[in-house]
């Protein structure tokens, strides 16, 4: 008698498990990429409006946005229209989910002297530090351009290390450092 039921044999077993894992390996490895994409782009973004920013100082001799002539921006909608009626081309003020305004704020960092910074909300908390580092130098939240000051808020005085909650909103000092 011939016996007609054929399993699988270990060979073929081993050759569709290594497939398995090749494909899940892949699409791994293209998330990976698309993340790292996501966070070169959030990382662009204060160079990205500090070129039209300055180009407009540059050819005016004051901040756009600076209605006043006092060194502050006073609106992030006057910035945007100083800009595009000089035709300068504006960033998008939202990358990759993450959304930015610029603007002169007198409460910043629990500090109460006014500065021009960038609002960037909504950052992956690896992509923030990332840009701390990147900035400068090291990715502690509390000093030098980037900085951590509590989710939601400017006003709170500045955390010691980055939260642990993900994402975080981001300071960005773009004119001068307190």
């Amino acid at each position: 008698m011939h016996n007609s039921n054929r399993g699988f044999t270990l060979v073929e077993m081993a050759i569709v498990l290594v497939i398995i894992g090749i494909i899940l390996g892949a699409v791994i490895k293209g998330q990976d990429l698309i993340q790292g994409a996501q966070a070169k782009a959030v990382l662009q973004i204060p160079a990205k409006w500090e070129v039209p920013i300055w180009g407009f100082y540059d050819k005016m001799g004051y901040l756009p946005g600076d209605s006043g002539r006092s060194g502050n921006i006073q609106s992030f909608a006057q910035l945007q229209s100083d800009l595009q009626n000089n035709s300068f081309t504006l960033p998008a003020s939202t990358i990759s989910g993450v959304n930015n305004t610029v603007e002169s704020l007198t409460t910043v960092c629990g500090q109460t002297i006014t500065r021009n910074v960038m609002l960037l909300t909504n950052v992956p908390l690896a992509t923030a530090k990332a840009l701390d580092a990147n900035i400068d130098g090291t990715e502690d939240g509390k000093t030098g351009r980037v900085r951590y000051c509590g989710t939601g808020t400017t006003g709170a005085t500045a955390a010691n290390v980055w939260p642990t909650t993900d994402p975080v909103d981001v300071v960005y000092f773009f004119d001068k450092l307190p």
